[in-house]
């Protein structure tokens, strides 16, 4: 995980209590430093059961 360099995630039906949610895991993932990110709140994915998406890129070394 140290080599993320950015996280964006796509939430249906984006709402507070979602958010709260995924910031109490990026804050267990990465503490106080987490990467670049970027949420967008979405009508749909590509399942009808996706409720979410994350799309990360990441550096070696």
């Amino acid at each position: 995980m140290s080599h993320l360099g950015g996280l964006g995630t796509f939430i249906v039906g984006h709402d507070l209590a979602k958010l709260e949610v995924l910031g109490k895991k990026i804050a267990e993932i990465w503490g106080d430093r987490p990467p670049v990110q970027t949420l967008t709140g979405v009508a749909a994915l590509a399942l009808p059961a996706m409720q979410f998406e994350v799309d990360a890129v990441a550096a070696a070394g």
